[in-house]
C-alpha cells in the first residue's frame, strides 16, 4: 500500500511541476492520476 501512496504522491508532485511549468499539461496529469486512483484499489481487491 505505502508504495502505490509513492506512486500517487509522485504523480502530484509530476503534476505540480508541470503546472508551473505550462498550464496545458494540467489536464492530463489530472485524468493520469484520476485513472491511477481507479485502477490501483482493484489491484488490491
Amino acid at each position: 500500500m505505502s508504495i502505490s501512496l509513492n506512486l500517487v504522491l509522485a504523480g502530484l508532485r509530476l503534476g505540480l511541476k508541470n503546472h508551473q511549468v505550462d498550464k496545458k499539461w494540467v489536464s492530463d496529469d489530472c485524468s493520469y492520476l484520476y485513472k491511477g486512483l481507479i485502477v490501483l484499489p482493484r489491484l488490491y481487491n
